[in-house]
C-alpha cells in the first residue's frame, strides 16, 4: 500500500519548509531512516529521513517549493500500486516588502 510522506514539523514553531534538494529519484528503493530530501526551515537546512519503506513512486513537489507542514511531498509504495489520483499540496509563497522610513533632519 502506498504511503504519503508529509512535510515534517522540524521545530516547535515551524509552519512550512522548503524542499531544497531531493536526495533520491523516483523509482529508488527507500528504507526507513534513509535521507530522501533536504528541507530548509527558518533556522537550518536538515535532512528529511523516510518513515516508510518501499519504492519512491512519486515526488509531488519540485525543489525550491515552499510547503506547509503536514502536506504530502512524496509517495512511497511497493511499486505495484498506481497513483491515479494524487492531491497536490498547497504551497504558500510569502512576499516580504520591507518598510522604508525616511528620516528628515532639519
Amino acid at each position: 500500500m502506498a504511503e504519503e510522506l508529509n512535510m515534517p514539523q522540524m521545530g516547535y514553531d515551524m509552519k512550512e519548509g522548503v524542499v531544497v534538494k531531493w536526495l533520491m529519484e523516483e523509482g529508488a528503493s527507500v528504507n526507513i531512516g534513509d535521507p530522501i530530501a533536504e528541507i530548509e526551515t527558518d533556522k537550518a537546512v536538515v535532512e528529511f529521513e523516510s518513515y516508510a519503506e518501499g519504492i519512491l513512486q512519486q515526488i509531488l513537489v519540485e525543489e525550491g517549493t515552499k510547503v506547509n507542514v503536514g502536506d504530502a511531498i512524496a509517495i512511497v509504495g511497493d511499486g505495484s500500486e498506481t497513483t491515479e489520483e494524487v492531491v497536490t499540496p498547497e504551497t504558500t509563497e510569502e512576499v516580504v516588502t520591507p518598510e522604508t522610513t525616511e528620516e528628515v533632519v532639519t
